[in-house]
């Protein structure tokens, strides 16, 4: 027999809808700051995200998407850090990608300016070794907590499903008092199937309901849930090879359910070194990455931005002399 009184908690009467508006009205005038991405002119359209927000980053793969979410990660750890808010806010990133040890790597490389796949293949000598164990003590005291597989655990993992990932958010939530300020999933299709044993399902089944349980996660949690994505194949074709808002992989449930769509393209995947970018005076080099803004909800949407990047340190930046073109 259903519960009456839990269908009544999704039941909002006029003046019940009313208030919840004007708290979160009053609560962003009071405080406007929201989850920014930390690259200024993509910041001056980018509007901040709020809780509840599903943010999904598209792109092919070795474009970047893993790359722009561990910085964009990073930056949100730091904000948290400038404002004395470490003892009741964190973010969390979850990982089907890459083992944590491998993260944290990435982590330390960034924050020592040294380059990762040289740390990755042992070459650290004794004054290297010295910056890595002071790296690793600073980073024990940054807000960003991972969840995903460790090499050292891998016999006592459990299944990386996003129910096992919403459990564990709750968990830390409830158990240490510390709430997420935003959770970063790397990525939407190597998520495992939450189908039931003998079901009958498509792959495409598992990504679509996926997409709506990282809604769902972003709701239920309060804070804004960025959402790495791979790129359909047919992007390859193109001459202008940024996905569009429909080039999410398996899933065609993106462009509906997504709060926010932003999507990346790293020339040099793709095309020659030095040759220009199609209608542009862009000159594909090793730095060069372009990031579009295809969809927000209340803001502006489809424009894109040649940004600068160092691979090896995961940092980005932009330049004050280029400016967005609108597509």
């Amino acid at each position: 027999m259903v519960d009456v009184r839990d269908e009544r908690e999704i039941v909002y009467s006029p003046a019940e809808a009313g208030n919840l508006a004007l708290r979160v009205i009053d609560e962003r005038r009071r405080n406007p700051g929201g989850v920014r991405l930390g690259i200024p002119c993509v910041d001056e359209a980018l509007l901040p995200l709020r809780p509840g927000e599903l943010c999904t980053v598209i792109g092919r793969p070795s474009n970047y998407k893993s790359g722009l979410l561990q910085y964009w990660a990073r930056k949100v750890a730091r904000d948290i850090l400038a404002e004395d808010a470490y003892e009741r806010e964190i973010v969390v990133f979850v990982t089907w990608e890459m083992a944590v040890e491998e993260i944290v790597l990435y982590d330390l490389a960034a924050s020592t300016r040294l380059v990762a796949s040289d740390i990755a293949q042992g070459r650290v000598d004794e004054a290297v070794w010295e910056k890595l164990q002071a790296a690793a003590m600073n980073r024990a005291s940054v807000p960003l907590w991972l969840i995903g597989h460790s090499i050292e655990r891998r016999r006592k993992r459990p299944r990386l499903a996003l129910s096992n990932v919403a459990k564990a958010l709750q968990a830390i939530d409830e158990e240490l008092g510390l709430h997420p300020r935003a959770v970063f999933l790397d990525y939407l299709q190597l998520m495992e199937s939450e189908g039931r044993l003998g079901e009958e399902r498509t792959r495409r089944m598992d990504v679509f309901e996926n997409v709506y349980r990282c809604k769902d996660m972003a709701l239920a949690l309060g804070c804004p849930v960025i959402l790495g994505c791979q790129a359909r194949r047919e992007v390859d074709e193109r001459e202008w090879k940024l996905p569009a808002i429909g080039d999410g992989q398996e899933s065609s449930g993106i462009e509906f359910t997504s709060d926010k769509i932003i999507t990346l393209w790293f020339p040099r995947v793709s095309e020659e070194l030095g040759a220009k970018l199609p209608g542009t005076e862009l000159v594909v080099s090793d730095d060069l990455l372009i990031l579009g803004l295809k969809k927000q909800k209340m803001g502006p949407a489809g424009m894109w931005w040649p940004l600068y990047v160092d691979p090896a340190q995961n940092i980005i930046t932009d330049r004050d002399d280029v400016l967005p073109e609108a597509l």
